[in-house]
């Protein structure tokens, strides 16, 4: 009788950083005839610091008699210095108010999108097609008060995270034309000082092929790799510098990197 062999199969899965969302949780906030208030919520937060997110949020766009419209931000988080947040203000068609000013103008309400302070810059880079959307997202399914409801305020959450993609690795390479991101991090040109940015792994590799560099090159490159680590993730990425190829080209086999000419 032969045995059945117990050998494990190779797992051919790539080792490519997943997507991660750029937004982490939504508020709904609506100006009632006593003023503002938390109305949905699907974030993981203290429901004093959303209160208090709403409150100002909402006072600062509904200051005085106009609405000041459209998307702002984002603003930092009360007592969360490591988040951020969206406010999007419109107005819907008002029920159950015994407020005469907003039974003919509106209901005020806010759309409150919280964001981890690292996603912020592709949040900016998407600033103006989020407002576009949540705009068409009013104006598609949100005419009147009672339109507005917790499953309606997810949908949005997850639309507006499926547009804005976010992927946690990032690569650059110095040379002369200074220090340049790829906007594909799966595939860099085999040029320059190469560098490595896993976000979820607080990493970064910097890839510097021995004798093709100066000092002065290495020192500038390590710089500017320096100021994005300081700048947009407050110095808590760990550098790891790497001169041998074969060492590097496991890093490359790891994130399914290709290097092209």
């Amino acid at each position: 009788m032969s045995k059945k062999s117990t050998k494990k199969k190779t797992s051919t899965k790539s080792s490519a950083p997943k997507k991660v969302e750029a937004f982490n949780g939504i508020v709904i906030g609506i100006f009632e005839d006593d003023g503002p208030i938390c109305r949905y919520t699907n974030v993981k937060l203290k429901k004093t610091i959303i209160n208090r997110m709403v409150i100002h949020g909402m006072s600062a766009v509904h200051g005085g008699d106009d609405l000041l419209g459209g998307l702002f931000g984002p603003l930092p988080l009360f007592e969360k210095p490591n988040l951020r947040y969206l406010i999007y203000s419109f107005k819907v068609n008002a029920t159950n108010t015994k407020d005469d000013r907003i039974a003919k103008h509106g209901r005020r309400c806010s759309v409150f999108l919280t964001l981890d302070s690292k996603q912020q810059r592709y949040v900016l880079n998407n600033h103006l097609s989020i407002e576009k959307f949540v705009n068409d997202y009013k104006e598609k399914h949100w005419k009147k008060e009672l339109d507005i409801s917790k499953d309606t305020m997810i949908t949005l959450l997850k639309s507006v995270n499926e547009m804005v993609k976010i992927v946690g690795l990032r690569a650059f390479s110095y040379g002369n034309a200074g220090l340049i991101e790829y906007t594909d991090s799966q595939l860099i040109l085999n040029e320059g000082i190469i560098s490595i940015i896993d976000v979820k792994a607080k990493k970064t590799y910097v890839y510097i092929p021995q004798g093709k560099f100066d000092s002065r090159d290495r020192i500038k490159a390590i710089e500017k790799i320096e100021e994005i680590n300081t700048q947009e993730y407050g110095s808590i990425l760990k550098l790891s510098k790497i001169r041998d190829y074969l060492k590097f080209k496991k890093i490359l086999n790891k994130y399914s990197i290709k290097l092209v000419k």
